[in-house]
């Protein structure tokens, strides 16, 4: 794996990392649907319906956090 090191970005450096709050968001939202599928699987609806509350609180938060508009 070659990482690219002190290039400028003229010369195709990579693009920056997310920010923070994105990068939380998008945790946050994979940690929801996690926790709803074990509640699908093992046949507990409050566990279910608490992953996909926090599943949508998190795409909820990543929208907020994503600075370009969405049509």
């Amino acid at each position: 794996m070659s990482r690219r090191r002190n290039v400028p970005p003229e010369q195709g450096a990579p693009p920056a990392r997310e920010t923070p709050a994105r990068d939380t968001a998008a945790a946050r939202e994979a940690r929801g649907s996690v926790h709803e599928a074990i509640g699908k699987l093992i046949g507990d609806d409050a566990a279910s319906a608490h992953g996909k509350t926090e599943k949508h609180a998190g795409a909820a938060e990543g929208a907020a956090a994503d600075p370009t508009p969405r049509d």
